[in-house]
């Protein structure tokens, strides 16, 4: 797939200094936030095809994780490519670390430390449970 014109590029994004946030001035999702780009019929997410012109193709079951935390920026250096698992770990709504989960593992299974566990670190028992029995955290 040919790589996006450089002039195109420059008009659809408001470019700063290296560590700015780098605006997507084109069309944005307003359910969303992020930004959106038509490109050779296809329709992408204004940071894919950033990334796709700066560094190339994405491998599947990847995406890109915005650093900064705002969907309009499409600075490559604000954005990596990450597991969608660790993409939603480094999210908002994320109460745990990796070592907290690794922690939370290598605990006695003895009946009650679910409570005790979930108190201890800010979550519910069907989190511990969850995280025990590898129904989330599975990648950890």
């Amino acid at each position: 797939m040919p790589r996006p014109n450089g002039i195109r590029y420059k008009k659809l994004v408001q470019i700063g200094k290296p560590d700015d946030c780098w605006d997507w001035l084109g069309s944005i999702n307003p359910r969303t936030g992020y930004g959106k780009k038509q490109w050779f019929g296809e329709s992408w997410l204004a940071h894919r095809w950033v990334w796709t012109m700066f560094f190339g193709n994405i491998e599947n079951n990847m995406t890109i994780d915005h650093l900064c935390s705002n969907r309009k920026c499409v600075n490559p250096h604000h954005l990596e490519v990450v597991s969608q698992s660790e993409n939603l770990r480094r999210g908002k709504g994320t109460k745990l670390t990796v070592e907290q989960v690794k922690a939370i593992r290598e605990t006695d299974k003895f009946w009650g430390s679910r409570k005790a566990l979930a108190e201890q670190y800010g979550v519910t028992p069907m989190t511990i449970s969850d995280i025990r029995c590898g129904r989330s955290w599975k990648d950890v």
